[in-house]
């Protein structure tokens, strides 16, 4: 995600300088909250080198969020039993946006690098208190145990006739998840079909400026290639190495899920139809 919030506009010259300036806002953070009293217990137990073992592993599973979630004030992630007072929350979020404004991160950068800080601390405090792993390890990957993972959020996913997983229900939008263990990336996919052979890919490619355009997260892309005729699709993907967390993997596949019910939305002309019917 680093990648995405990076602009050659700023102090860091690359992208690798960029990430250095995040860690180094990472400690500096770190620090100041366990100065104050009243959210120190923010990091009980927390190491500043674990932070840092899970920003490297479970980085790319934070995605963008639309602008307006940037906005407003973030949410926890972390489980409810470990989630602290809203206003100590509010405190800490405060806290590293003040850190990373003395440390001349761009205006708009500030947001959505606070966002990435805090949703992989979260994980991290969450990891630390399971009473059991909640990751998948690299070798345990698979379209088999993805589809596990989702039958247990009370969604039903199964294995379909092109050995993807296919999950039709229990998410905003029906989409279709791929294990690539080759390349180590798991990717997420959907799909909406025009209704009749008289839809025209232009009046697709409006939705999808539309929907790109408000929401900034994920691409809505057309496909004039099928059999179907022109349909509107997304395609996200998400590289691993040695753990997938299974928290973040099942929030990231509900952000996209989400995004893509809302591209859909935007069809006020009816064009297109769901991937169920």
């Amino acid at each position: 995600m680093l990648s995405k919030i990076h602009h050659p506009r700023s102090d860091s010259d690359n992208l690798s300088s960029f990430q250095e300036s995040v860690e180094t806002a990472v400690e500096t953070f770190y620090k100041a909250v366990g100065e104050q009293k009243s959210i120190k217990h923010f990091f009980f137990g927390i190491t500043l080198e674990k932070i840092f073992e899970n920003m490297k592993f479970h980085g790319d599973f934070v995605v963008l969020k639309p602008e307006k979630y940037y906005r407003d004030t973030i949410s926890q992630t972390a489980p409810s039993a470990l989630q602290v007072t809203p206003n100590q929350f509010e405190d800490i979020y405060n806290c590293l946006r003040e850190i990373l404004k003395a440390q001349r991160f761009l205006k708009k950068q500030i947001p959505k690098v606070a966002s990435y800080i805090i949703e992989n601390i979260e994980e991290t405090r969450a990891l630390i208190a399971d009473s059991e792993p909640n990751v998948l390890r690299s070798h345990e990957v698979s379209n088999e145990a993805i589809c596990a993972m989702f039958n247990k959020t009370r969604a039903e996913a199964r294995i379909d006739q092109h050995n993807d997983v296919f999950i039709p229900s229990g998410f905003d939008y029906p989409f279709w998840t791929r294990v690539n263990p080759k390349t180590n990336e798991i990717i997420f996919g959907a799909q909406a079909f025009p209704v009749s052979s008289s839809v025209k890919s232009s009046q697709i490619q409006e939705i999808s400026e539309q929907a790109n355009s408000k929401l900034g997260n994920f691409m809505m892309e057309v496909d004039t290639r099928t059999k179907h005729g022109p349909i509107l699709f997304s395609l996200h993907k998400i590289k691993y190495s040695d753990v997938v967390p299974k928290r973040m993997l099942i929030r990231a596949a509900r952000e996209f899920s989400s995004a893509f019910e809302t591209a859909v939305s935007l069809d006020k002309y009816n064009y297109l139809k769901s991937a169920l019917n």
